[in-house]
Formats: structure tokens, C-alpha cells, sequence
């Protein structure tokens, strides 16, 4: 039996998947990877026939050695078949080696490149698929279920081949050297065939509970580690653990289930061979005494019935294997045949550098789902200018940003970027130009200095250097124990939020964009560090068009103009004077965060 448990449970436990829902277009699907290595696939296939042969050779070389040359006392022909058999067994290892090799390259190659087309087809998906989408989900596509192809590529088909060939010249063997023992030896076979089927699906409904206890217990671990700071603030260290123990247990159980499953398997297999044996041992016996066949044929016929039943039983592990492939297969095509809500337009203009950064909303809606969040946005931006947006959360202001810098695409109307569709403006040359400043400021695992320069790798540090200078970030950065090559942790979490927010400042700046987009960027910041933020400002508006959303009107301060937002729509324009005058809805926001706050707005 090739493999072990644990790759069973990796490979079989799968929700219930019907073969029969593999279609024409997953089959085109998978073939559109295979095609290019159909020579190797070729070559593949003839070491396998080389292999089967070479294994069905045994038995039949024992059968001549004993009724041609032992029983006849013939030393030099036995002598020759003693070479032929060292010969098979080479020819065996030979092309056993180079199958195993061929199958494993094509397998990973094609798994690579299906890994590597789903991830680059999930990272051109829109934010309003991943609004949607669980990420666990997404996660495993990438990770479990190119997985679970690599087992049925690599060696699934090497296996599926090999026992059909085997099996197939097994019987057809037999047959030519005596045709009523080998069909007494072929009772054994429905006993075999309903053993089988009597423990296939317990088992694959063992493995899918494994799947399904598994999946919780990491879903527990992930979800624990990544709260581990509520969760000790809060001291709930004791019941986690008693809820983690809880699912380690039933976890256990079912393991232990396929377990008991699994090791029936082997037991009955041993036992069909063994009642095999003893079926051409009686019959075979009788007709060696009745002189009906020799006692080289009885030889032959024991050597083939111990190699007939493991190629039976592997083939019941192998559909286990099709089984977890098909299902994978499935999931695989669902996401890469996702068509990309963000299509880039076939003209693709390039912006030059010294483009005009006016910014037009025509017209614009959008909806998440059926819920509508902006509802006939029209707004003029000029270039130059520092515009704000302001209103109640949910109104939309985060969206306006969002589908400026393509995240989303507008359901309705037009965004005109220098009087051009932001449609028709290819993706590297427009975020290029639109640097977003978010308020939930996202940080890698690594240093500063690769997180500053992200944008861009290729960044000397001296350059981010200067940068960090210009926004009031260098002091605190050459502060820490190894400057900008300390490591910020996990998220950010060696650093506060204000040093956080920082760093998204100068991240911003790496590619000295026309448009800026400030989302809520000083809201979660202390006063401390606000105050650097706006000895900063200056530096970080100059020369740009900027859209800044804020409820900290000390922010709003360097607005030329203020939008009101309400309910999707645009409600006001005008500057905080004209605002405080004629719109009630700026008067409350404005006497709300003063009282937060207590700022004194100039």
C-alpha cells in the first residue's frame, strides 16, 4: 500500500464530491496546463509499461525455471533465467526511477503554474470580492486544494496506471497459462470488490470529519493568537484553553475514527490474498496430481495472485485521491473563473508626469450589494487643491476614496482623472499618481525601512531617509534599537499607533504622487503626534490635489473647500464659514468633535 495515514487525511477528507460533476470545462480547464508536456507525458506512460512488465516477468521466469530447467536438471538454462530475472528487476528499478521522476516534474510544474496563475488572478480581484469571500476559503484554494491536485499529478496518475496495467496483465497472464485456475482464483475478487465499497465511504466520511475538526481547531489557534493581547488584558486565558481542549478532543476522535477504518483495510486485503493462495493452492494441488498443469504453473500462479490483490486495494486509495482532486479541482475553477470586476481598458494611457490632477465625479453610484452607498456623486476637484470630505459615518466618504483609487469601480457614472476615465488609465500609471493615506494602517513583518519603501523596492535608504525628515518621522525611527532596520513585529505591533500612521506618511510619499488621498489618516493618532503630522502638512500637501476625509477638524484647516456627505449623496459645498452658516449637519459635526476634543477651530 503506497503512503501512510497521515496523507490519507491530508488527501481524502473532503466534503461530499460527486466525480460525475466534473465537467467539459474543468477537463479543458486541466488540460490547458498538460499540453505542453505531453512529450514527457508520453514518456511516462512507456517507463510505466516498462515497470509493469518488468514486475510481471517474476513469476512467469519462475514457472520456466522450474518445468523447463529444474525439473529437467538443466544447470545452464537455469542459469539463464537466473539472468533474465537480475535483468528484469534492473529494468524494473531503471524506469521505476524515471516514471516516479517524470510524473513528480510534470505534477509540480503544473501545480506551480496553477498556484501561481490563482494568486495572481485573487490579487486582480476587486476588494468588492473580498467583501464577499471568507478568507480561510480563499486560503485553502491557494494552499490545500493546489495541495490535493499536487497528490493526483505527482502520483495518483503514476499509481492509477501502474495497478491498471498490472492488474490487466495479471489476468490476461493467468488466463493464457491455465484459464480454470485462473478463474477459481478470480472468486476471490467480489469479496475483495465489497470490502472495498463497504469501508470507502465510512472512510471518506471519517476523513471529511477530520477535515471539518481540523479546519475548527485552526480556526481556533488563528483567531486566538491574532487577539492574544484582549485576550490576556481580559483574562480569558483559562476558558480558551478549556474551549481549545475541547476541540483538540473531538479532533482526536475523529482521527482515531478513520483510524479504526483504515486499519480494517489492510487486514481484509491480507485476507483476500491469503484466500487467493489458498484457492490455486487446493485447486492448483489437484490439478498437479490430476497432471492437468506443472508445478511451474501453480508457481506462476502464487508469484501473480500476492501481486494482484495490492494493485486492487491501491486503487481504492487512489479514487479516495480523485475523489479530494475533483472537489479541489472544482473550488479552483470557481475562483480562477471569477471574471475581474476591475477590467483594464484596452487603451491603457499612460499619465505623464506633469499631467493636469483634476478630478471629476459625474454622476456616480455605487452599491455594495444591493445596498446603495453613493447615490449620484457629482464633485469637482482642482487640480492643486486641497479638498475635504466630512459627514456621519456610513455616508460614503471612505467609498468616494476608494473607487478614485480603483479599488471598486463606479455601478454608474464616470470618474474623469485630467478630463480621462480613470477607466482607460492603466492601472501602474494611476496608482503611481494616487497615494492613499488609510486610517487602519497595515504593517509586514519586517523593517522599517522595507515598510516605508514598499511602493518601492528599489528606494536607496537615504532617499527614505529624507523622506522621513520632511514628515517629522526620522527622530523616533533613529530612536529604535537598530533604526530603520529595526523590525516593527506582526501588524505594527512594536510600534503605537501614531508612530504607525507615520510610517503610512511617508510610505505615501515614495512615489511623490499627483493626488493624495488622506482617509481618516489622523483620527486614531494621538495629540502628540497629530501636532508632528501638521508642522508636516505642508510638505505633504505641496504641489498636489489632495482628498482628505477627517472628522479632527484641525485637520480640515488647510481645506480650501468642504464637502458634506449624507446618506450616498453630496449634500453641501462650500468653506467652513459658508458651512457653519448654512448647513445644520456641519454645525453638529463640527459642536461634536469640538466637545470631544475641546479644539479650537481658527
Amino acid at each position: 500500500m503506497r503512503g501512510g495515514f497521515g496523507r490519507r487525511i491530508t488527501s481524502g477528507g473532503e466534503e461530499e464530491f460527486s466525480l460525475k460533476r466534473l465537467d467539459k470545462h474543468l477537463f479543458k480547464f486541466l488540460f490547458s496546463y498538460l499540453k505542453k508536456y505531453y512529450k514527457k507525458i508520453v514518456l511516462a506512460v512507456l517507463a510505466m509499461l516498462m515497470v509493469s512488465a518488468a514486475s510481471l516477468a517474476g513469476p512467469y521466469l519462475a514457472k520456466v525455471a522450474v518445468d523447463n530447467y529444474i525439473a529437467q536438471g538443466d544447470l545452464q538454462g537455469l542459469n539463464i533465467i537466473f539472468i533474465l530475472l537480475v535483468l528484469s528487476y534492473g529494468v524494473y528499478w531503471f524506469f521505476s526511477y524515471h516514471q516516479t521522476y517524470l510524473a513528480n516534474y510534470i505534477g509540480q510544474q503544473i501545480v506551480g503554474e496553477i498556484r501561481e496563475d490563482l494568486y495572481k488572478h485573487l490579487q486582480g480581484l476587486s476588494l468588492r470580492f473580498y467583501s464577499k469571500e471568507n478568507t480561510g476559503d480563499i486560503m485553502s484554494a491557494v494552499t490545500h486544494d493546489v495541495n490535493a491536485l499536487s497528490d493526483l499529478l505527482s502520483t495518483g496518475f503514476i499509481h492509477l496506471l501502474n495497478d491498471f496495467f498490472t492488474v490487466t496483465g495479471i489476468v490476461v497472464i493467468m488466463l493464457m497459462l491455465d484459464m480454470k485456475l485462473a478463474l477459481a482464483a478470480f472468486i476471490v475478487i467480489p469479496f475483495t470488490f465489497l470490502s472495498v465499497k463497504f469501508l470507502g465511504k465510512r472512510m471518506r466520511n471519517a476523513y471529511r470529519d477530520v477535515r471539518e475538526r481540523l479546519a475548527d481547531l485552526n480556526a481556533d489557534v488563528e483567531e486566538n493568537l491574532s487577539g492574544i493581547r484582549l485576550i490576556q488584558a481580559l483574562n480569558r486565558e483559562a476558558q480558551n484553553s478549556g474551549e481549545f481542549k475541547k476541540l483538540s478532543w473531538k479532533n482526536l476522535k475523529a482521527n482515531l475514527a478513520a483510524a479504526s477504518y483504515f486499519a480494517l483495510l489492510f487486514p481484509l486485503m491480507e485476507l483476500s490474498k491469503v484466500l487467493g493462495e489458498a484457492v490455486v493452492l487446493a485447486y492448483g494441488g489437484y490439478l498437479v496430481i490430476t497432471g492437468a498443469v506443472s508445478i511451474g504453473i501453480i508457481i506462476a500462479f502464487m508469484g501473480y495472485v500476492r501481486r494482484f490483490f495490492a494493485p486492487l486495494a491501491d486503487l481504492s486509495q487512489v479514487y479516495n485521491t480523485y475523489q479530494s482532486a475533483g472537489a479541489a479541482l472544482d473550488r479552483i475553477h470557481h475562483f480562477m473563473s471569477i471574471e475581474k470586476t476591475l477590467q483594464e481598458s484596452k487603451q491603457k494611457i499612460e499619465l505623464a508626469s506633469n499631467f493636469k490632477a483634476e478630478i471629476d465625479f459625474k454622476k456616480v453610484s455605487f452599491a455594495y450589494d444591493k445596498e446603495k452607498v453613493i447615490d449620484d456623486l457629482n464633485l469637482k476637484i482642482d487640480a492643486g487643491e486641497v479638498f475635504a470630505l466630512v459627514g456621519p459615518t456610513g455616508a460614503g466618504k471612505s467609498t468616494a476614496a476608494k473607487l478614485m483609487s480603483r479599488l471598486y469601480d463606479a455601478d454608474e457614472g464616470e470618474i474623469l482623472l485630467s478630463g480621462i476615465n480613470i477607466k482607460d488609465i492603466a492601472f501602474n500609471s494611476l496608482r503611481q499618481n494616487i497615494s492613499v493615506v488609510p486610517q487602519d494602517v497595515f504593517l509586514f513583518d519586517s523593517t522599517v525601512l522595507e515598510n516605508i519603501r514598499y511602493p518601492n523596492p528599489e528606494l536607496s535608504e537615504a532617499d527614505v531617509i529624507e523622506i522621513c525628515r520632511k514628515i517629522n518621522a526620522h527622530q523616533f525611527i533613529k530612536n529604535m534599537p537598530k533604526g530603520y532596520h529595526t523590525k516593527v513585529g506582526e501588524g505594527g505591533v512594536k510600534l503605537s499607533g501614531g508612530q504607525k500612521q507615520l510610517l503610512s506618511f511617508a510610505r505615501a510619499l515614495i512615489n511623490d504622487p499627483n493626488i493624495l488621498i488622506l482617509d481618516e489618516a489622523t483620527s486614531s493618532v494621538d495629540a502628540y503626534t497629530e501636532n508632528m503630522i501638521q508642522d508636516a502638512m505642508e510638505e505633504l500637501l505641496a504641489g498636489r490635489t489632495v482628498l482628505m476625509i477627517a472628522h479632527r477638524f484641525a485637520t480640515l484647516k488647510k481645506a480650501a473647500r468642504i464637502g458634506v456627505m449624507e446618506a450616498g449623496r453630496l449634500a453641501a459645498v462650500g468653506t467652513h464659514q459658508e458651512l457653519m452658516k448654512e448647513n445644520q449637519l456641519y454645525r453638529e459635526l463640527v459642536e461634536k468633535q469640538l466637545l470631544k476634543d475641546g479644539e479650537i477651530y481658527g
